[in-house]
């Protein structure tokens, strides 16, 4: 009868572990997310590239946002460039789960 009861028992906590949901992982990334604008004449820069620790890039769209996600957590250094103009370059500090704005503006 014992091991009846142990074999239920068993079947019991297995069955409370499989209906138990799952915990989601912790998120170890942010996003950066901005406009570059034209320094000169204050106009959204299509075109402008974004580019986040050497490694993450993005362009620009026609109104001059961008978007770049799966940043990891800590420091960052984002560099902004465009044709005709000089390189802008920004640091931050990026939290898990951060939607951190990053706006540039370019000068000729």
């Amino acid at each position: 009868m014992s091991v009846f009861r142990f074999a239920a028992a068993l079947a019991v906590i297995a069955a409370l572990v499989a209906c138990t949901p799952a915990i989601p992982p912790q998120q170890n990334y942010a996003t950066i997310s901005g406009v570059v604008t034209d320094g000169t004449t204050g106009q959204p820069l299509a075109g402008a590239t974004v580019t986040v620790d050497s490694v993450l890039t993005a362009t620009t769209g026609s109104d001059g946002t961008f978007s770049i996600a799966n940043i990891p957590v800590g420091p960052f250094t984002a560099v902004e460039s465009a044709n005709g103009f000089q390189l802008h370059q920004d640091q931050g500090n990026v939290a898990a789960g951060d939607h951190f704005t990053l706006n540039a503006t370019l000068y000729h």
